[in-house]
């Protein structure tokens, strides 16, 4: 088994980080979601074979305690240099824990997916040098909120938080920031931890059309073709949204981050064209 235990601390030494009361709140509210989508028993059964068992989840005091399933046990690990296969391996995981997503959003209630959304960063909002795209916050964080179709996003979905076994099954873990969302913010975000901005233009349409793909299976028993192709159309329309968002919350965050591309960049050039 391996134990989780974490708190705030009351003072963090960070050189981007600031410890204001909104953020340790933001911190807060992000361990008991992670702890409520753990108890959570309709995706306990959804998620069940995706993640690891988790037989402990509970706020003592200000401890939040996990006890989970250690997944070396069943020949799962860590990887610091991945292959491609690793990478399809993580698009395809993200695709069917998203089609489990979309039904269960229909049946509860979820906060927002993610650590970045507008709402939860008015500071780093308040810090943000790049006027145009400051000017176009709230019209990318409304298209995604406004989404005709969301689902369960992981909402912290990079390679540090899949582990693999040698046939490449996926587990997904740390669920701070599980939430409703649109399913590429999950792939974009991924995206941005493998790969640079050369890479990123390089794999977008296979990593795409690789996700759709396997979402499009994973759906084949619960929704309708027509309302598939509905879905698909409206992501796809806001892939670029997407990838301005978070690059919306990197500026005003860490504004000279490596993640901050050229092909970024791009993204929300094409989204100033088509307003």
């Amino acid at each position: 088994m391996i134990v989780k235990l974490s708190e705030i601390p009351e003072n963090i030494n960070h050189q981007v980080i600031s410890q204001t009361d909104f953020a340790k709140q933001r911190k807060d509210k992000s361990y008991l979601n992670e702890i409520n989508f753990y108890n959570d028993p309709t995706c306990h059964a959804a998620f069940e074979k995706v993640r690891p068992y988790c037989y402990f989840a509970k706020r003592i005091g200000a401890l939040n305690v996990l006890i989970l399933e250690d997944f070396k046990s069943k020949s799962f690990q860590n990887i610091d240099v991945h292959k491609l296969e690793h990478i399809y391996a993580v698009v395809n995981w993200l695709a069917q824990f998203h089609a489990q997503g979309l039904t269960l959003i229909k049946s509860e209630p979820f906060p927002l997916g993610g650590y970045w959304h507008l709402e939860t960063r008015p500071d780093e909002f308040e810090k943000m040098k790049f006027i145009d795209l400051k000017h176009q916050a709230i019209y990318l964080a409304d298209s995604l909120y406004k989404a005709s179709y969301k689902t369960l996003i992981h909402g912290d979905s990079k390679l540090a938080n899949y582990a693999f076994d040698k046939n490449y099954n996926v587990l997904g873990y740390d669920f701070q920031y599980v939430g409703s969302g649109i399913g590429l913010q999950d792939v974009m975000l991924f995206m941005t931890s493998v790969f640079n901005g050369e890479a990123c233009e390089k794999y977008e349409e296979s990593i795409l059309n690789l996700y759709f793909e396997s979402l499009k299976n994973a759906l084949s028993n619960t929704m309708s073709i027509k309302e598939y192709e509905l879905l698909e159309r409206e992501w796809r329309t806001l892939w670029p949204i997407v990838w301005s968002d978070f690059y919306r919350f990197l500026n005003g965050w860490k504004p000279e981050h490596k993640k901050i591309t050229q092909f970024m960049q791009n993204k929300f050039s094409e989204v100033l064209n088509k307003i």
